[in-house]
């Protein structure tokens, strides 16, 4: 599904006192982002996770209280979120007549109610269901929704939690609204304080399954339940967050290879998958045919990725992979899929997938029954398989459930369906899941499937904060202050999952180990402390006690299985290979000037005119995209991801001269200057300005490559 972007401000923090580097970026439009008339209103400041503590603590509390000044205007403290101060940021807004931080936050819904009953942490994370990137959808009156009771198991935990229904025909109305398949069946969604899932019922179904309809004067088009209720009030209009879609395979990551390897999967099952990846990587600069089902395959599992969309349009369009620029990415891409294996340890599973879980609201399948139903792959499952979510830190996590076919249950497409009928809420025996948006990863591989489950760990429910006195509204932003500082960068989590990770590999054990199995609870109640309010200082005692009792204990001899597949991996250098362009290795298939000689000679001059202004702007951008490297190292974490100013200049450039045109001539003219600028390029070995116009370079090839297809069959 398509998500739009507006533009807001952002501004680093990198002394804990004073903002810089103030500039628009794109961001995810939200609810609140659509609410207000400008999005530019909205102000994010980054904060370094080095920096000293007591600084920060009273520059925040200056904050809170005062806002912040950017070029004599003032920006109004507006709270955080909690995907947010995890990655240590927070929110400001500029107000005038008619928009303020009360006006705007009192539009959201009951929020106040939220922290006076559950604290700051829990009021943040229910803050983020109107800055969650959401699409708006078709208004739903009150009087057109209806809560449903939750399907409860016999000790309590909800079978239903988090997952409502909706009515057959209002889907395809938001289907046709937004382009979606007219299948889709599972919609993550966002309305005023309801989140959750909504699952496509038949019409006659969905009122049997909602009850009677005595007293209503119309019939309601979706149904929630209170688990999905957050708070009251706020907007009416439905706003989708994700849809279920065909799955593609899934990458199997290390903690569930630890965990499956304590169930008795043998190392070598991995190892095999592992060869399958590193051959099929090692194909990536000669095989057009396997380059282009990998590099699809990363396109399906992962969020944009810039190097991987533009390699697939070009080996679409028939590039050839000897082309200097096209083997240059290859190999860089090549080398980035080997790091990103040995640093991450996560491989494709040909049969597996991650899916949305939702409930049998019908209670047709059995306590250890699920139902998937995957049409373009394989269908409908009967077999065993095995389920999990993501994180996993402990082997009961690990479900070997049987799939089964159940003719009421034809209607769920590309989910997996939990039954109702068991005496615990099986999606919680996964590290405490539910059905508000999780996507579980499944695998019907039978080589991954252990022979026995491991007992669930027994988790208590999960409890609400209690304030030592009753909380007032005043004191919010002092609590926002003491929230943010004890779990920015969810720095305690991952302290605790980075000790879990080499405690494991340290013992034949591996997740069984008497330590990895006393840090689960500790993690868990980590990954939850937002919203469960739990005591930071006390959480931290606890590990600091429990660490202090296992000091690092290394089996002699022991190689951990996950170390024998790192060694697999091939060692590369992330350095760019040496600048080989010049005129005469251009792809003579890409230079048009026969087409129309004094055009093309025209953008040839145009590029001698061009090709400076663009080399000083992305000489700059470049130089600024190190400064935010070295001031922070983890702005560019992901190997793969382009750095955000040079993008911004080469996008620039692109609208500019490259911006499309409707008529047959004006793309005629396009794809001319890109035959010059690509010729231009390459004669003064500039790589970025030869392939500013790919789009149209990869439409000439394509029709060449057309031509001799075509010529080929005659």
């Amino acid at each position: 599904m398509i998500h739009a972007h507006v533009s807001v401000y952002s501004a680093n923090c990198p002394d804990g006192v004073n903002l810089r580097d103030v500039q628009l970026q794109r961001h995810p439009s939200s609810r609140a982002m659509r609410l207000v008339d400008d999005s530019t209103r909205f102000l994010l400041v980054s904060l370094p996770k080095q920096v000293d503590i007591r600084v920060l603590r009273s520059t925040l509390l200056e904050w809170v209280h005062e806002g912040v000044e950017i070029n004599s205007i003032r920006y109004r403290f507006c709270g955080f979120t909690e995907s947010q101060v995890k990655a240590g940021k927070l929110m400001f807004f500029r107000e005038d007549e008619a928009w303020s931080v009360e006006r705007l936050l009192a539009s959201f819904g009951d929020l106040p109610s939220v922290y006076l009953k559950s604290g700051y942490g829990k009021y943040a994370a229910r803050l983020g269901l109107s800055f969650s990137s959401t699409v708006e959808s078709l208004d739903i009156p009150q009087r057109l929704t209806l809560q449903i009771p939750e399907l409860t198991a016999p000790d309590g935990s909800l079978h239903s939690d988090g997952c409502g229904m909706i009515r057959d025909s209002f889907a395809a109305q938001l289907c046709a609204k937004h382009d979606l398949p007219s299948d889709t069946t599972v919609f993550q969604i966002r309305r005023g304080g309801i989140k959750g899932l909504l699952v496509r019922y038949p019409d006659d179904k969905f009122d049997t399954l909602c009850g009677a309809r005595a007293g209503l004067d119309v019939a309601p088009l979706v149904a929630y339940r209170p688990s999905m209720l957050k708070y009251d009030g706020g907007p009416t209009v439905l706003e989708i967050n994700n849809v279920n879609s065909l799955p593609a395979a899934a990458r199997l990551n290390v903690q569930l290879m630890v965990l499956l390897l304590t169930l008795g999967i043998p190392s070598t099952v991995f190892q095999r998958l592992l060869q399958d990846q590193l051959d099929l990587i090692g194909c990536i600069l000669t095989d057009r045919t396997k380059a282009l089902m990998y590099i699809r395959g990363e396109l399906d599992a992962a969020a944009e990725d810039t190097l991987a969309q533009g390699l697939y349009n070009m080996l679409l369009a028939g590039q050839d992979m000897t082309e200097p620029t096209v083997r240059q990415r290859l190999q860089r891409f090549q080398r980035i899929q080997y790091e990103s294996l040995r640093k991450k340890m996560n491989f494709r599973v040909q049969d597996s997938c991650y899916v949305f879980g939702v409930v049998d609201e019908e209670g047709v399948l059995s306590p250890d029954e699920v139902y998937i139903n995957l049409p373009s792959r394989s269908g409908v499952l009967v077999r065993d398989v095995v389920v999990a979510r993501i994180p996993s830190y402990h082997p009961g996590d690990i479900r070997k459930l049987r799939a089964v076919d159940h003719p009421e249950l034809r209607h769920h497409r590309n989910c997996i369906v939990f039954p109702s009928t068991a005496p615990h809420s099986i999606p919680d025996t996964m590290s405490s899941g539910d059905l508000d948006g999780d996507k579980y990863f499944l695998t019907w591989d039978p080589s991954l499937l252990p022979l026995a489950e491991a007992t669930p760990l027994n988790r208590a429910p999960a409890g609400t904060s209690s304030a030592s006195r009753p909380r007032q509204l005043s004191d919010m932003p002092s609590d926002a202050v003491q929230t943010f500082m004890q779990l920015k960068f969810n720095a305690l989590m991952g302290q605790m999952a980075n000790e879990w990770s080499r405690q494991v590999e340290n013992t034949p054990q591996l997740a069984n180990a008497p330590y990895p199995l006393q840090l689960v609870p500790l993690i868990e109640a980590a990954l939850d402390l937002m919203k469960s309010g739990e005591d930071f200082a006390r959480l931290g005692a606890r590990f600091r006690e429990v660490k202090a009792r296992h000091p690092g204990i290394v089996t002699p001899g022991f190689v951990s299985p996950i170390q024998r597949l790192r060694d697999m991996i091939p060692h590369t250098d992330l350095s760019e290979s040496a600048n080989n362009l010049s005129v005469d290795r251009c792809d003579l298939a890409l230079i048009r000037r026969e087409e129309n000689p004094a055009r093309w000679n025209d953008f040839l001059a145009e590029a001698r005119e061009v090709l400076p202004r663009f080399n000083k702007d992305l000489s700059e951008a470049i130089k600024l995209d190190d400064t935010t490297r070295e001031r922070d190292p983890d702005s560019h974490r992901n190997l793969d991801e382009s750095p955000n100013e040079a993008s911004r200049v080469k996008q620039e450039y692109q609208r500019r001269y490259f911006g499309g045109g409707c008529t047959k001539e004006e793309q005629c003219e396009q794809r001319l200057r890109a035959s010059a600028w690509y010729y231009y390029g390459y004669l003064q070995k500039k790589e970025a300005f030869a392939w500013l116009g790919e789009r149209y370079l990869n439409e000439i090839k394509a029709c060449e490559y057309l031509r001799k297809f075509m010529r080929s069959i005659r």
